[in-house]
């Protein structure tokens, strides 16, 4: 027979209180937290800054999810590949190589005749395989971040509620405030390539046909 398990009154407290106790959001970093409130010293905005922040985060995590993993695996296998057979080939063509005589010694006179060919393939291809595991983290400002474009419109709405002047203007050598705080927000959500020119481009308010 199973023994009966005995839960205390304490524990049935502790559980209920767990389970009455609404999530919290967590903290903004002291970073973020800094930059939104030289813009506004309020509770409420900062609360709303984390939310926007935790949202950015979600569309973030989404956009580089385990597809763009593969696609950027597939890119660095082309890349590694490619270059590897540019390399051998390139011996091929020289003279007095292994490579050359491993050439030769194949039966089909059509591929020593499409070498110089495929040797030019395959140096672009390393080359443009390189680059673009280079850029494959950072999405096409323009128009490809989603995650950025929802955060800015957040943010338009955020300034328009607390009754701020949202300008992307900044000084010579200083960005305007609400770009930094685009772009904290950015970061600490993990996107961490965000630059100040990007942010202001998608702060900017979008055109309606």
């Amino acid at each position: 027979m199973a023994k009966k398990v005995r839960i205390s009154h304490s524990a049935r407290r502790r559980s209920a209180k767990a389970a009455n106790t609404p999530l919290r959001r967590r903290k903004l970093g002291k970073r973020l937290e800094r930059t939104a409130r030289a813009i506004k010293d309020s509770d409420e905005f900062v609360a709303h800054v984390t939310g926007l922040r935790d949202h950015y985060r979600r569309e973030h995590a989404l956009s580089a999810g385990s597809a763009q993993t593969e696609v950027r695996h597939a890119t660095r296998t082309l890349h590694k590949h490619a270059t590897a057979l540019a390399h051998w080939l390139s011996q091929a063509t020289a003279d007095n190589t292994m490579e050359r005589e491993a050439l030769e010694k194949l039966d089909d006179s059509s591929l020593r005749a499409l070498s110089p060919q495929v040797l030019d393939w395959l140096i672009r291809a390393g080359t443009a395989a390189k680059d673009s595991v280079t850029t494959s983290g950072r999405p096409s400002r323009a128009g490809g971040n989603a995650a950025l474009l929802v955060a800015a419109e957040g943010l338009r709405a955020i300034f328009e509620h607390h009754k701020l002047k949202l300008s992307t203007s900044g000084k010579a050598s200083q960005p305007a405030e609400a770009v930094l705080l685009l772009c904290a927000i950015a970061h600490e959500a993990g996107d961490e390539e965000l630059q100040p020119e990007a942010a202001k481009a998608a702060l900017r308010p979008r055109r309606t046909a």
